[in-house]
Protein backbone atom coordinates (compact mmCIF):
# COMPACT_ATOMS: atom_id res chain seq x y z
CA UNK A 1 0.00 0.00 0.00
CA UNK A 2 1.13 4.04 -0.79
CA UNK A 3 1.24 4.75 3.18
CA UNK A 4 4.52 4.94 4.48
CA UNK A 5 4.99 3.37 7.83
CA UNK A 6 6.44 6.23 10.27
CA UNK A 7 9.56 6.91 10.49
CA UNK A 8 11.63 5.31 13.09
CA UNK A 9 12.53 8.64 15.25
CA UNK A 10 8.97 9.04 15.84
CA UNK A 11 9.03 5.72 18.12
CA UNK A 12 12.22 5.87 20.18
CA UNK A 13 10.07 9.30 20.95
CA UNK A 14 8.45 8.70 24.39
CA UNK A 15 5.33 11.02 25.69
CA UNK A 16 7.66 12.71 27.72
CA UNK A 17 10.13 14.04 24.86
CA UNK A 18 7.20 15.01 22.89
CA UNK A 19 6.01 16.79 25.58
CA UNK A 20 9.55 18.87 26.12
CA UNK A 21 9.21 19.23 22.17
CA UNK A 22 5.81 20.97 22.03
CA UNK A 23 6.97 23.05 24.73
CA UNK A 24 4.10 21.79 27.19
CA UNK A 25 6.04 20.31 30.29
CA UNK A 26 7.03 22.57 33.17
CA UNK A 27 9.73 22.28 35.90
CA UNK A 28 9.29 23.47 39.52
CA UNK A 29 12.05 24.25 41.45
CA UNK A 30 12.94 25.49 45.02
CA UNK A 31 9.66 23.63 46.45
CA UNK A 32 8.85 23.82 49.85
CA UNK A 33 8.41 20.33 52.08
CA UNK A 34 4.93 20.63 52.72
CA UNK A 35 3.88 20.95 49.20
CA UNK A 36 2.05 17.96 48.32
CA UNK A 37 1.15 16.70 44.40
CA UNK A 38 -2.58 17.63 45.22
CA UNK A 39 -1.62 21.15 46.07
CA UNK A 40 0.55 21.48 42.32
CA UNK A 41 -2.78 19.61 40.76
CA UNK A 42 -5.13 22.49 42.82
CA UNK A 43 -2.80 25.84 42.05
CA UNK A 44 -1.53 25.06 38.73
CA UNK A 45 -4.30 22.92 37.16
CA UNK A 46 -6.05 26.56 36.99
CA UNK A 47 -4.08 27.15 33.98
CA UNK A 48 -5.29 24.46 32.19
CA UNK A 49 -5.74 20.46 31.83
CA UNK A 50 -2.67 18.38 33.48
CA UNK A 51 -1.67 15.79 31.47
CA UNK A 52 1.16 14.56 34.07
CA UNK A 53 2.78 15.37 37.34
CA UNK A 54 5.69 14.31 38.67
CA UNK A 55 6.81 14.89 42.08
CA UNK A 56 9.88 12.97 42.63
CA UNK A 57 10.28 11.41 46.05
CA UNK A 58 13.11 12.33 48.03
CA UNK A 59 14.46 9.38 50.45
CA UNK A 60 13.89 10.60 53.59
CA UNK A 61 12.02 13.78 52.89
CA UNK A 62 8.75 13.60 51.31
CA UNK A 63 10.07 14.61 48.27
CA UNK A 64 13.40 16.43 46.30
CA UNK A 65 11.87 19.81 46.08
CA UNK A 66 11.20 19.79 42.61
CA UNK A 67 8.66 18.92 40.35
CA UNK A 68 7.57 18.16 36.22
CA UNK A 69 4.54 19.23 35.38
CA UNK A 70 3.30 18.72 31.36
CA UNK A 71 0.04 20.10 30.35
CA UNK A 72 -1.96 18.95 27.72
CA UNK A 73 -1.40 22.41 25.72
CA UNK A 74 1.66 24.93 25.25
CA UNK A 75 -0.18 27.65 26.42
CA UNK A 76 -0.87 26.51 29.75
CA UNK A 77 2.88 25.74 30.38
CA UNK A 78 3.09 29.52 29.24
CA UNK A 79 0.95 30.92 31.41
CA UNK A 80 1.56 28.67 34.24
CA UNK A 81 5.45 30.11 34.48
CA UNK A 82 4.33 33.47 33.66
CA UNK A 83 2.41 33.59 36.72
CA UNK A 84 4.87 31.67 38.80
CA UNK A 85 8.30 31.91 38.23
CA UNK A 86 10.19 33.88 41.35
CA UNK A 87 7.08 34.22 43.33
CA UNK A 88 6.63 33.24 46.45
CA UNK A 89 4.39 29.44 46.74
CA UNK A 90 3.62 27.88 49.87
CA UNK A 91 6.21 30.30 51.76
CA UNK A 92 9.23 29.80 49.07
CA UNK A 93 10.76 31.65 46.12
CA UNK A 94 10.08 28.99 43.18
CA UNK A 95 11.94 28.78 39.86
CA UNK A 96 8.99 27.68 37.23
CA UNK A 97 10.24 27.51 33.80
CA UNK A 98 9.36 25.65 30.17
CA UNK A 99 11.27 22.26 29.98
CA UNK A 100 13.73 22.59 26.59
CA UNK A 101 14.08 19.87 24.69
CA UNK A 102 16.38 17.61 24.67
CA UNK A 103 18.71 17.97 21.28
CA UNK A 104 21.00 15.21 20.19
CA UNK A 105 24.55 16.07 19.64
CA UNK A 106 26.90 17.44 22.76
CA UNK A 107 25.84 21.13 22.76
CA UNK A 108 28.28 24.19 22.65
CA UNK A 109 31.16 24.35 24.77
CA UNK A 110 33.40 25.83 22.13
CA UNK A 111 34.37 29.38 21.69
CA UNK A 112 37.94 31.34 23.73
CA UNK A 113 39.28 33.85 22.09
Amino acid sequence: SPADPAPPFDFSMNASARADDEGRKIFIGGLSFDCREDDLRADFGKFGELEDVQLPMGGDKPHKGFAFLTYCKAESATDATKEHHQRNYMGREITCKIVEPRRGGGGGGGGGG
